[in-house]
């Protein structure tokens, strides 16, 4: 599950429709609660209030890698052109959402298989471990990210992210 939700972030990330990352988030948020519910929880405010941390860094790694992949897109496209310059920033957005929900999905089985016992510091140790793991992780998967770009259809995106 945690997988097949890193392969298709990352796939929505080098899709050329802008609204396929906008669901990036609710699909990650989708993920913790599918993966709380396979432990036994349903997210309810305590859960929530638990989690908020995690998913925090979640969102928080969203826009870092969004400024990332503007900053390392832009400088590639003032060094080798528009076209190529924007492939740099389309892999290293697909390879950053993988990676962040590879983590994020990591997270939540531990937390949730711990009993939720792992405090904040565990979690943010966890998260780190598990977002170098993703990242080493996502080079051997690039042609599955790449073949569920070509399958993803944006329309049905919206109940997806609508269930999340």
């Amino acid at each position: 599950m945690i997988l097949n939700a890193a392969i298709l972030n990352g796939a929505l990330e080098i899709m050329p429709q802008t609204l396929a990352t906008m669901a990036i988030v609710p699909l990650q948020m989708r993920l913790v609660y599918r993966i709380g519910s396979a432990y036994g929880y349903e997210l309810d405010r305590g859960h929530i209030k638990d989690f908020l941390a995690t998913v925090g860094i979640g969102l928080t790694s969203q826009v870092l890698e969004g400024f990332t992949q503007q900053l390392i897109g832009g400088f590639a496209r003032r060094l080798t052109g528009r076209f190529i310059g924007g492939l740099i920033s389309q892999a290293t957005g697909s390879a950053f959402a993988f990676a962040s929900t590879y983590a994020l999905g990591q997270v939540a089985r531990k937390y949730y298989a711990s009993g939720r016992t792992l405090n904040a510091g565990q979690l943010k140790e966890v998260f780190a471990n598990m977002l170098s793991s993703g990242r080493s992780l996502q080079d051997r998967y690039v042609g599955d990210i790449q073949q569920q770009s070509q399958q993803v259809n944006v329309a049905q995106l919206l109940p997806l992210v609508r269930a999340a």
